[in-house]
């Protein structure tokens, strides 16, 4: 699959409208960018010095105390089912209500919302949407103390029952709403529910700290005034948008946003001092991740996972006209909810912190196992062949030829450019946007089986892994030996479908792709095919709706899973996966197209590497094309103090050539322009991974305006300084707009 590319400033993480002139000679192509220079404050400010947070919500009055351990105390209120966890490192008391509620700006609504453990929306049997709370409308409680922890029968107004299980174990407290449990009695229908939605949070800025947001690599909310007002909350369905019942449309002049990739969120009440960490474990699928900042709504900051049973969706009233009727799916979503909350205190308080207490979780639930040494040093994904349409007859735009994969990685390692990670897209029968998701023979206007085989034998015999692209998300409507039968429907039984560029693409059924991987892993075995980069397959969650196949989330996310296995089977065989959500990390030997920042909302404060923080030491990770950014010292800058390896997005031709096809978005590709830069760019990269080689990432400071200090496990701190003026460190000195590697005592 073609991936349309924007151009993008690496620091900021603006989007910047695609050059779509094309000169004849690429050398003299000069893209209209603006120049924007940046700090690191621009990522991620510095840390003020903050005095210790008072403990706002801290009162034990009406709470019993349920469970206790080593490290934590949990109480439970009998009636609202409110809970507080106290830190006995520290004494901070984390709460999922508000003390002294009168005193608050808070109609009835709110406080019903703030003090219940739950809150749902349902549609009463007329049909007309609801929403209650614990406290509103005379719910009925069942509590019941059980080891470590409580579980209540909970049998609201409206009739609905459910169970809630809050238990305390050595990594946090664990909520769970099991979904055998949920009854609807008659017409009456469960929409969603809130889990705690108030737990940790704070008031205006009464105290210092943060919200985080699984955002890109990660993004912040700080709870100061910045003068920025937020007129809309951060709201991210969990593993993107499910296109099966709401359409995702994407102005062409726009940046889509970043999926929420990890099932996560936090908050930080004093950095340094009070953190706490939530993981979704279960139902992440039917999550949608949301943060309020002060002065949306309330005067609060507050931040939860809401989970949605049934959507709404719309339903077509004629073929013309766009006229439409909104409903609700008629089958609940089937999920059982179980989230984590994880406490943190001093140093571990703060991004950082959190982390690597994600980092540890996945660990133990073996997702993430045994850090190693790094791979590769850079990724080159070179484009072979491009379909261009015409009127009577499509043809082919062949852009690199298999045999020069063997040339260019053998002028690179003249200049001992040595150490890469090839991806070739565009190799399949008819060019990259061609016949999805059939794939063989290979392009003959490529090369010969022969060319095919010696390109291969000559990269592996210099240990350079040569990847190929595939995709089991997407077909295209002339892809022969497909019909519309095998794409997805939406549950107004539209078919899912995609126009880039002029060409029309639909997604496959899950339960097809996991077929098609089958037969292709028996072609990928005749051309020993044995790394494989999947594209769409790991970062796209959708249900379906077709008549005999029909997938819920949950479903296709085991397809994925299953695909993936079988692309695995053989004991060579490697998938690198490109913006893979979380579930998929198993199946990754690299992880392609890391974002490099967050979706730049108005009111994100800071770009954190989070998911950078959590990945170092585990997968190998390389960040989006350089040549696409706006400055390459910016880029550059940004991959070290991210601990990213580089990429490039490469073709042996001119670009122009790409002019009249899908890839027309393609403004500078051609290696001839770009070798210089990859040598440069890969021995300043090269310094950092050698000396980091297998570390994992274990602090990250800001320690002046525009100075950012990176510590490993091995001990190597890395600097970053992307200020205009030369820094001095201890008794080292980093030059302007350059970095440093420390170790020992300096």
């Amino acid at each position: 699959m073609f991936k349309k590319i924007l151009i993008i400033c690496a620091v900021f993480i603006l989007a910047i409208p695609v050059v779509k002139a094309f000169a004849q000679d690429e050398k003299k192509a000069t893209p209209a960018v603006t120049k924007l220079e940046a700090t690191s404050d621009s990522v991620t400010q510095k840390e003020a010095v903050s005095k210790s947070v008072v403990n706002k919500n801290a009162a034990l009055d009406g709470f019993d105390k349920v469970a206790e351990n080593a490290d934590l105390e949990l109480y439970v209120h009998p009636e609202s089912l409110a809970i507080k966890v106290r830190n006995l490192a520290s004494g901070y008391v984390w709460s999922s209500t508000l003390d002294g509620m009168s005193q608050y700006r808070l109609n009835q609504s709110w406080k019903d919302f703030v003090d219940s453990a739950i809150t749902l929306d349902y549609l009463n049997a007329q049909g007309k949407k609801k929403r209650e709370s614990l406290t509103s409308n005379g719910a009925r409680v069942m509590l019941r103390d059980i080891p470590n922890g409580f579980e209540a029968t909970l049998t609201f107004r409206s009739r609905i029952k459910m169970n809630l299980k809050v238990t305390l174990a050595a990594d946090g407290v664990h909520v769970a709403i099991p979904d055998g449990k949920i009854v609807e009695p008659g017409k009456v229908q469960i929409l969603a529910v809130n889990v705690y939605p108030f737990l940790g949070a704070t008031k205006d800025a009464e105290i210092s700290g943060y919200m985080f947001i699984p955002d890109g690599s990660g993004g912040l909310i700080r709870y100061e005034d910045t003068g920025v007002k937020m007129d809309t909350p951060y709201s991210a369905a969990i593993y993107g948008t499910d296109v099966g019942v709401t359409p995702v449309t994407v102005s062409p002049d726009t940046n889509a946003s970043y999926v929420a990739s990890v099932p996560v969120f936090g908050m930080v009440h004093g950095a340094g001092q009070n953190g706490m960490l939530a993981v979704v474990e279960k139902g992440a699928e039917y999550g949608e991740i949301v943060a309020y900042k002060a002065g949306l709504s309330t005067d609060f900051n507050w931040i939860t996972t809401g989970f949605t049973y049934r959507s709404v969706y719309k339903q077509p009233t004629s073929k013309t006209g766009g006229k439409a009727i909104e409903l609700y799916q008629d089958k609940r979503n089937e999920f059982d909810i179980s989230l984590v909350y994880r406490f943190l205190d001093g140093d571990d308080a703060d991004y950082v912190g959190m982390a690597k207490s994600y980092q540890a979780y996945l660990v133990d639930q073996k997702v993430l196992t045994c850090s190693r040494e790094s791979g590769p040093i850079m990724r080159l994904e070179f484009l072979g062949g491009e379909v261009q349409p015409g009127l009577f007859r499509d043809s082919l735009v062949v852009m690199t030829p298999i045999v020069d994969l063997t040339r260019h990685v053998q002028a690179l390692g003249q200049d001992g450019v040595d150490d890469l990670l090839i991806v070739y897209q565009g190799w399949n029968h008819g060019g990259l946007s061609a016949s999805w998701p059939n794939k063989f023979p290979f392009e003959k206007k490529l090369g010969s089986d022969t060319d095919l085989a010696d390109a291969m034998k000559a990269l592996d015999d210099r240990n350079v892994p040569l990847y190929f692209q595939t995709d089991y998300t997407k077909a295209y409507e002339e892809a022969k030996g497909i019909d519309a039968s095998g794409f997805a429907k939406q549950v107004n039984t539209k078919t899912i479908e995609r126009d880039v560029n002029g060409i029309v693409s639909y997604l496959l059924l899950p339960d097809g792709a996991l077929e098609l991987a089958k037969i292709d892993a028996e072609s990928y075995a005749e051309y020993s095919m044995t790394h494989l980069a999947v594209e769409n397959s790991a970062s796209t969650l959708y249900s379906t709706y077709n008549s005999g196949h029909s997938f819920s989330r949950t479903d296709s996310m085991e397809k994925v899973q299953a695909v993936l296995a079988e692309l695995r089977k053989n004991k060579h065989a490697k998938t690198a996966l490109y913006q893979p959500n979380d579930y998929a990390w198993k199946h990754a030997a690299a992880y392609l197209d890391m974002p490099m920042g967050n979706s730049n909302y108005i009111y994100e404060s800071d770009a954190v590497p989070f998911l950078q923080i959590v990945l170092k030491g585990y997968i190998d990770f390389y960040a989006p094309y350089s040549n696409f950014s706006a400055s390459q010292t910016e880029n550059l800058l940004q991959l070290v103090d991210f601990g990213a390896l580089p990429s490039f997005y490469l073709t042996s031709e001119d670009s122009y050539a790409l002019s009249k096809t899908p890839a027309k978005d393609i403004y500078t590709s051609q290696f001839s322009n770009w070798k210089p830069e990859i040598e440069s760019k890969y021995h300043e990269v090269r310094k950092v991974a050698e000396a980091t080689s297998g570390a994992t990432i274990e602090q990250r400071d800001i320690v002046a305006t525009g100075i950012v200090r990176v510590t490993y496990s091995n001990g190597t701190r890395v600097v970053v300084n992307y200020t205009k003026e030369d820094y001095k460190i201890g008794n080292k000195t980093v030059a302007a707009k350059d970095f440093a590697i420390l170790k020992g005592d300096n």
